[in-house]
C-alpha cells in the first residue's frame, strides 16, 4: 500500500496516463524486506531520463545518509542501467517508460531499473541488442566495478537490472584535541 502511494507521489504530473499504466513493474516485496527507507519512481524513457534518474538517486541517498563514495558509485552505475534501458528496450522508444527503485538501510543500498523488455527489432535504429559484446557491453563492467553485487532478471515483459553497494554511511571522524 505504501509503495503504491509513493509511486503516485513520484510519477511526474505531466506523464500521460497511458504511460503510467504500462510502466515496468518491479517485485517490491522481494526488494523491501528489512529496509529503513525506499522509493519508487517512473519516468518517460527519453533523453532527459538518465539525468533525472541520476539526480533522484543522489538526492535520495544523500537524504538517507550514505557516504560520498557510495553516492558517486551509485550515480555512475544507475546512469549505465538507465542508458541501457533506453538503448535496448521498448522503454527508449516512443511512449516508453522505465521505473527506478531504490532501497536503503544503514549498511546497504540497492538500486534497480526496470524497463519494458526488448525493443521491437523493426523499430531499432542501431540493430544491436543487450547481448552484443564487440562494440557494446562495457556497461556491465562499469556497474560491476561500482557495486558490491549486481544482476538482472526478467518477468513476463519486464527486464530489471539491479545493483547493491555495501556502505556504512557518512562517518564522522573526531579531530584529536
Amino acid at each position: 500500500m505504501a509503495e503504491a502511494r509513493q509511486l503516485r507521489d513520484y510519477v511526474p504530473a505531466d506523464a500521460p496516463e497511458a504511460a503510467t499504466a504500462t510502466a515496468p513493474r518491479i517485485d517490491v516485496g522481494e526488494l523491501t524486506g528489512g529496509v529503513t527507507d525506499h522509493t519508487v519512481w517512473s519516468c518517460a524513457g527519453n533523453l532527459t531520463a538518465v539525468r533525472s534518474i541520476r539526480a533522484r538517486v543522489r538526492e535520495f541517498l544523500t537524504r538517507t545518509g550514505h557516504g560520498e563514495e557510495a553516492l558517486d558509485d551509485a550515480e555512475l552505475a544507475v546512469s549505465e542501467l538507465a542508458t541501457n534501458a533506453l538503448l535496448h528496450s521498448r522503454s527508449g522508444q516512443s511512449g516508453g517508460v522505465m521505473t527506478l527503485f531504490i532501497r536503503s538501510d544503514s549498511q546497504r543500498l540497492r538500486v534497480a531499473v526496470a524497463d519494458q523488455g526488448d525493443r521491437d527489432p523493426a523499430d531499432s535504429e542501431s540493430g544491436h541488442t543487450r547481448e552484443d559484446g564487440d562494440d557494446f557491453g562495457r556497461g556491465k563492467f562499469i556497474v560491476d566495478s561500482c557495486a558490491t553485487r549486481s544482476g538482472e532478471y526478467w518477468s513476463e515483459a519486464t527486464h530489471v537490472a539491479w545493483f547493491e553497494i555495501d556502505d556504512a554511511g557518512e562517518s564522522v571522524v573526531a579531530e584529536p584535541a
